[in-house]
């Protein structure tokens, strides 16, 4: 593999990584700016729906989906690698309309921290940000649907031999 198809992919992963985190963390963030302290389990709810339906919904309108079967599972792969990687990065900025957040002294140490050890933090931050569901759910489900979507039913094709149609065979006693 020459250095060019390497960039090329390297590039595609990091898109398919940035595009999912912005996918899934938008209308948290946008929830929690309207929402603001009024959040409630309602919201969490809301949340656990709105999240994943937009995410699947997103990728299997807009992605092309790759011919090759693992091909379209490593893309799924990286968008959910990229919701991950940025979840706190994310969340804590959603929390920051919460007062907490960015808001808070130290902020930025707990932002740094909190990315570089992203597998605990995003699953602990999700679950008091009320997305602990939607991440499960999310990163389930999309690399499932997102692989199954270029499968095409093929019909069964029957042969027929002429001389079957023609009486020309022997019992199958």
């Amino acid at each position: 593999m020459d250095m060019q198809t390497k960039i090329e992919r390297t590039g595609k992963a990091f898109t398919y990584g940035l595009l999912g985190a912005l996918v899934f963390w938008t209308p948290n963030i946008l929830v929690h700016w309207i929402v603001k302290y009024r959040f409630s389990g309602y919201v969490a709810l809301g949340l656990t729906i709105l999240l994943p339906v937009t995410t699947i919904l997103f990728f299997r309108a807009v992605w092309r989906p790759s011919p090759k079967q693992h091909s379209r599972l490593s893309q799924a792969l990286f968008a959910v690698l990229g919701i991950w990687i940025a979840g706190p990065a994310m969340l804590t900025f959603s929390s920051s309309f919460c007062g907490g957040g960015l808001t808070q002294p130290d902020a930025w140490r707990f932002f740094v921290f909190g990315t570089l050890l992203f597998p605990v933090f995003t699953l602990v931050m999700s679950a008091y940000d009320g997305t602990f569901f939607a991440l499960l759910l999310t990163t389930v489900l999309l690399p499932v649907l997102l692989n199954s979507r270029a499968k095409k039913a093929v019909p069964p094709v029957i042969v027929i031999d002429p001389r079957i149609i023609e009486g020309r065979t022997r019992s199958w006693n």
